[in-house]
């Protein structure tokens, strides 16, 4: 004979069974639960003006808008202009410049002037790199990663010493 469903599968006491519909909606609480990571490598993915090329650039609270370091159109210029050196091409990055000195590499611990993260694709430059050398040269990481599936972190790429150091006009 084939037991009914009932006998088959004993259902828990009415203790036990409140005691494990508390646990389940307890586990969901933020109770001790650690928060989630910014999205973006833990700086966030906002930005606060997107030119006409694509480039996404947050400069707020680092520096003013009137401030040349948030003309995303000069910047998105210097973007091509190392594209053009490299002779390489991918979707303009997000770019977010941060207050000078805040940038710590996690691979070695040091403060840099700017730092280039992949997937998703993040350049971070120090408000402090007035001479927009920074932008050019985590550019020469970003493009290398797209056309070669590594930012080579070890700088072996003349791209560096060519694209890097070309001259520009502020605008």
């Amino acid at each position: 004979m084939i037991p009914s469903t009932a006998s088959a599968f004993r259902l828990p006491a009415k203790g036990a069974l409140l005691a494990l519909l508390l646990v389940g909606a307890l586990g969901g609480c933020g109770g001790g639960a650690e928060q989630e990571p910014l999205p973006c490598h833990g700086y966030g993915c906002e930005f606060d003006v997107q030119g006409a090329a694509g480039m996404r650039l947050r400069y707020a609270p680092a520096v003013e808008p009137s401030d040349a370091r948030a003309n995303v159109a000069f910047l998105e210029q210097l973007y091509q202009m190392v594209e053009s050196c490299a002779g390489i091409q991918a979707p303009a990055p997000l770019v977010v410049i941060e207050k000078e000195g805040t940038l710590v590499s996690p691979l070695d611990g040091l403060q840099h002037h700017g730092l280039y993260y992949f997937d998703p694709d993040l350049m971070l430059i120090d408000d402090g790199a007035w001479t927009f050398w920074s932008l050019k040269h985590e550019a020469v990481h970003y493009l290398l990663q797209h056309a070669l599936g590594n930012s080579d972190p070890d700088h072996t790429s003349s791209l560096f010493a060519t694209c890097v150091e070309l001259p520009f006009a502020m605008p």
